[in-house]
């Protein structure tokens, strides 16, 4: 079960760069977006660094490297300062954080979001924090961290 969900979030990771990509062509504008991220989990950052896999489609934003690491995020606002909340009552926003050995399980892993928020910090960055789990369990973990691209750029 969770290979078929990490495999359907890299799928998913994939439709949304290419439906992000196809457009006019603009000499003006860069081929390839940079993406820098960093991931936290219970305290601990399980992801940092920067990657060309970055990818937005309407209000959500996908960034990876492959099966090492990816995230989704969903609901982002467009405007700077805005929040969305992430939770069952106001279920604006969505964070799926899936990776190898984050929490040295050993294993794929793959956390949807339970509460927190979705913030637009900068026209190009984008905070996010709160709890997640995995599909079936009850541990609850926290996360917390950024993506930033010019992919995610509000004009």
């Amino acid at each position: 079960m969770k290979k078929s969900i990490f495999k359907l979030t890299i799928l998913l990771s994939v439709f949304a760069m290419l439906a992000t990509s196809c457009g006019k062509d603009d000499d003006d504008l860069p081929t390839t977006f940079d993406g820098k991220y960093k991931v936290t989990m219970d305290g601990k950052t399980v992801a940092d660094g920067t990657t060309e896999e970055v990818g937005m489609y309407g209000n959500t934003i996908t960034l990876s490297l492959g099966e090492d690491f990816s995230i989704i995020i969903s609901g982002v606002p467009e405007s700077i300062g805005d929040v969305t909340q992430i939770g069952e009552n106001n279920s604006e926003a969505s964070v799926i954080i899936s990776g190898e050995n984050f929490l040295k399980t050993g294993e794929d892993e793959m956390y949807f979001s339970i509460s927190g928020t979705v913030k637009r910090s900068t026209a190009s960055k984008i905070t996010f924090d709160g709890t997640c789990s995995q599909t079936g369990e009850t541990t609850v973990h926290t996360f917390s961290g950024t993506a930033e691209s010019d992919a995610y750029k509000i004009i």
